[in-house]
């Protein structure tokens, strides 16, 4: 065997197996690349897309945390358009259909053109099904020009084994990546060691061909001129990697441990002297354990080397430890990023620090995925530190009032009020008190008589707006209706309405146009329930007014809900339509992501009053309630939606099954028209099913309850299947005048839904070619681009194109979009 002079240990090699592989990515929407650490995962994809004429959007994935792979996957979008990454900021992880789809269609104009690789390098590290759940919905709908790889050590999808025989994934295993006895002998030739045929087939027993022990065995030739084995890799790399370097890198080594990846930046923070980046160019020129991407100036620490590292870490004493865990906690709170912050505080026994970190995020970052460890946090904290931080005891509160966790946070509140009378700055603590009050507003939701107690209470403490409540968010709570949120007790809706009336000036000064116009709005609903619908119009303006000059976003798409449902009874689709998009690209520019569900709820409850199942959104339908951007005070209006869906497709027995559901959801604040409108659903569904006794009972419930406010459009709005059963309490000389009343507003409403349906929908459907029509329905059926081309013998490329027409013919998206559309025309 010839020693050579010179030696390039850092010559990246790539088996003719891998690169044949590799070959196939383009043939795909997705490769797997899987093998355990230290296989050259990701070194062989990125160093063989190098060569290729590819876009490449690279990902690494560092925990399971979903608002840190969203950050992350944003940003692959920036440098091609950074419009479309503030907008998929702004949508947040996409949890629902809704937000799915938007933000598919974001990804697909960027990629439009371009062939495109995205990597998500360690995806194993996710492990979380919401993750998993995002990928496979890319996979399915076949993005057009874009190929994702995947490397794994293990894969997790649920449906994997489907995905690969649809021909949406190829895999790739460990095999792949294992050296020859001959590509072992290439290898260390490329890196300037000359091997005998022996030397390589004992590399070869010792190692199977694992690139990582190969390498680490060149580096312990290189400083003794010969072989020797070791005990075991972990030997192997504090032999080879670790012990050459000097003291003084060896603590530096365990300064930057804590990060996958890290700046030139971070690294001198936490070093403290002013020789960071010496240090740096001696590591990552003595091996490829620490390596830097030129491009971004990112430096990346290999998982077997940071794993090696953090093991010795361990072995420090607690203190010295702990004081390694404090200079990072204050790393990530002077760059911004509060959850590391508390983390490493926490992690370095700093219970003070972690809570003004608390206080300095106000809670906005505090997500429910973070749930449980700001809980450890709090739990863990002595009793002492909490009294002498009550600003963070105040975000807590708020925290656990967002999670629903009305326990603790009733627990908590009752220890704000504890510190608050001890506290010797009296004037801090009635503020601090006034912010207490201003949260406790929301704990008496939807009693507007406790609420109004709350509110003035907080005023007489406050001389100033609330801080701590996040009044950038909505209202509603996603409901498109007022009324339905504070109406609560038959007989009192002009009495609840003039309370929400004395009580707005107050809330106004204590957050300053939240929820303005809301009282207004109400009135303008109450007005439309009991048939009057000029005042109606002539309140609902001024509701828009007043929600519109203060950005009340909520607010306002109540008040255009509203004047859609006027606009129904006069027969004015267009102005329907037209205000409908208006809303929706109004939203899309002022990025009001997370009301996108209570617009599709305001389009299904139009689309649901017409008959037209087909223009209905697939996840009401469907009813995929859980994903949406709802929250649950809003979820009874949901089904008042849904029950009139379930009607009008016929789906009685469905419905019946679901009422008990839904006079659950009703009761519990609760929501009287969600009651109103269930008894109505189910009148009019036991009608259909032959059960007159049953439905004459049910809509004798419902007029009590709304009749004793004079409220008369719900039943307007279902009369085409309840008609019979009103006739028939007439005829009994039972709520004579009240269904007079009705029939005299439906006459005219039925003539507008005639006239609308007539003028705008009975026109010819857009007509799909025969072989459109052949695609789309095997795309209904579920099969794969690569499926759908062997079975009609055309190309893969052939059949994305002329997906592309049939998508802008039917006016959709996706391919969910598709089979919805497929299944209503059976």
């Amino acid at each position: 065997m010839k020693k050579q002079n010179t030696y390039n240990t850092e010559a990246i090699y790539l088996t003719d197996k891998f690169k044949n592989q590799m070959k196939m990515v383009l043939n795909y929407p997705c490769t797997i690349v899987e093998a355990p650490m230290g296989y050259g995962k990701t070194t062989g994809v990125r160093e063989y897309l190098k060569k290729e004429k590819v876009r490449v959007l690279w990902q690494k994935i560092h925990d399971n945390s979903v608002s840190g792979f969203w950050i992350s996957f944003c940003k692959l979008f920036k440098e091609a358009d950074t419009a479309c990454y503030e907008r998929m900021q702004q949508i947040g992880f996409p949890s629902d259909s809704v937000t799915k789809e938007k933000v598919l269609g974001l990804i697909a104009d960027v990629l439009d053109g371009e062939q495109t690789v995205m990597v998500l390098d360690d995806f194993h590290l996710v492990d979380n099904p919401d993750i998993n759940g995002f990928i496979e919905y890319l996979l399915w709908n076949e993005l057009s020009n874009c190929h994702m790889i995947l490397t794994v050590r293990y894969t997790r999808f649920d449906s994997l084994e489907e995905l690969i025989l649809k021909g949406y994934i190829y895999y790739i295993q460990k095999n792949a990546l294992e050296f020859t006895i001959e590509e072992i002998i290439s290898y260390y030739r490329q890196c300037g060691i000359s091997l005998r045929e022996s030397d390589g087939h004992w590399l070869y027993s010792y190692t199977e061909g694992w690139v990582s022990a190969l390498y680490l065995l060149m580096l312990n030739f290189r400083e003794e001129g010969h072989f020797t084995a070791p005990t075991n890799i972990t030997k192997l790399i504090e032999k080879t990697v670790y012990l050459p370097f000097s003291h003084e890198i060896k603590k530096f080594l365990l300064c930057i441990n804590f990060f996958d990846v890290f700046t030139l930046e971070q690294a001198a923070y936490m070093w403290q002297k002013d020789n960071t980046l010496e240090l740096l160019e001696v590591i990552t020129g003595r091996n490829a354990f620490i390596n830097r991407d030129e491009k971004t100036k990112i430096y990346q620490v290999h998982k077997m080397f940071q794993e090696f590292l953090r093991d010795i870490f361990q072995e420090l004493k607690q203190e010295d430890k702990e004081q390694f865990y404090l200079q990072a906690a204050k790393w990530y709170l002077e760059a911004g990023d509060y959850i590391a912050s508390m983390q490493y505080f926490y992690q370095g026994n700093d219970f003070n620090n972690l809570l003004f970190a608390l206080e300095v995020d106000k809670g906005y970052n505090m997500v429910n995925e973070h749930r449980e460890k700001l809980i450890t946090y709090m739990e863990k904290c002595p009793g002492h530190v909490r009294q002498e931080h009550p600003v963070a005891m105040l975000v807590y509160a708020l925290c656990l009032f967002s999670y629903n966790d009305m326990e603790r946070f009733s627990r908590v509140c009752d220890e704000i009020s504890s510190i608050l009378k001890n506290s010797r700055d009296i004037q801090f603590a009635q503020e601090l008190e006034g912010e207490l009050e201003i949260i406790l507003i929301f704990k008496e939701y939807n009693d507007i008589e406790k609420m109004y107690a709350r509110i003035r209470k907080a005023c007489s403490l406050l001389n100033r707006p609330a801080e701590f409540m996040d009044t950038r968010g909505g209202w509603t709570f996603g409901s498109p209706s007022v009324l339905y949120m504070f109406y609560r007790e038959a007989g009192k809706l002009k009495d609840t309405l003039l309370r929400i009336k004395e009580a707005m000036p107050y809330y106004d000064k204590l957050v300053k146009g939240h929820g303005m116009g809301a009282d207004y709005v109400m009135e303008a609903e109450k007005y439309y329930y009991m048939g009057d619908l000029n005042s109606a119009e002539i309140t609902v303006h001024k509701a828009i007014y007043l929600a519109s000059s203060h950005r009340q976003k909520d607010i306002l798409l109540c008040a255009v809900f509203l004047q859609a449902r006027i606009a129904l009874c006069k027969g004015d689709y267009t102005s329907i339509k037209n205000e409908m998009k208006k809303q929706r690209e109004e939203m899309e520019q002022e990025q009001w992501y997370h009301l996108f569900h209570t617009l599709d709820l305001c389009e299904a409850f139009l689309y649901a009053s017409l008959g037209r199942k087909q223009e209905i959104p697939q996840w009401i339908t469907s009813g995929d309630f859980n994903s949406s951007s709802l929250y649950f005070p809003a979820m009874a209006f949901l089904n008042i939606v849904y029950g009139r869906v379930l009607l009008i497709r016929g789906e009685y027995h469905k419905l019946l099954g679901s009422i008990d559901y839904f006079t659950e959801i009703a009761s519990v604040f609760p929501n009287l028209l969600g009651q109103i409108y269930t008894s109505i659903f189910t009148a009019g569904a036991s009608e259909r099913l032959l059960r007159r006794d049953k439905a004459i009972s049910e809509l004798k419930q419902a007029l009590e309850l709304a009749l004793s406010d004079g409220l008369l459009m719900p039943f307007v709005e279902n009369c085409d299947y309840i008609k019979p059963l009103l006739q028939e309490l007439y005829q009994k000389n039972q709520y004579r005048d009240q269904i007079k009343e009705i029939f005299q507003l439906y006459e005219p409403y039925q003539q507008s839904i005639e006239v609308i349906l007539e003028k705008n929908f009975l026109k010819s459907e857009p007509k799909l070619t025969e072989r459109e029509a052949q695609i789309a329905q095997l795309v209904a059926g579920g099969l794969s681009n690569q499926e759908i081309g062997s079975r009609l013998y055309i190309t893969q490329n052939t059949v994305k194109t002329i997906l592309k027409s049939i998508f802008k013919k039917l006016g959709i998206t996706s391919r969910a979009m598709l089979k919805q559309f497929i299944d209503l025309q059976v």
